[in-house]
C-alpha cells in the first residue's frame, strides 16, 4: 500500500520512480482543480507540480538516451 506524504517539505524528487511522480502529480492536479484550497496553497501545488514534471522529464530523456545508445551500430547507425 502506497504511503501518502502530507507533509509540508519538497519531497526527495530523486527516489521518485517516473511512476509515482505522475501519482503526485495527478494528485495535485485534482487538488487544484477541485476548488477546495485557498490562492496561496495552490500556487505552491504549481510550484511542486513543475518539479516534478521536470524530474519526469529528466527520466525520460535519459531513457530515450539509452533506448538510442542501445540501438547504434558499430557503424554509428540506428537499428
Amino acid at each position: 500500500m502506497a504511503k501518502k506524504t502530507t507533509s509540508k517539505k519538497t519531497p526527495d524528487l530523486a527516489k521518485l520512480t517516473y511512476e509515482q511522480a505522475i501519482e503526485r502529480l495527478e494528485a495535485i492536479i485534482e487538488g487544484v482543480e477541485s476548488g477546495e484550497i485557498g490562492l496561496e496553497k495552490s500556487l505552491e501545488q504549481a510550484e511542486a507540480g513543475m518539479k516534478l514534471i521536470k524530474h519526469c522529464r529528466g527520466i525520460l530523456d535519459r531513457a530515450e538516451k539509452k533506448i538510442t545508445e542501445l540501438t547504434v551500430t558499430d557503424d554509428g547507425e540506428l537499428e
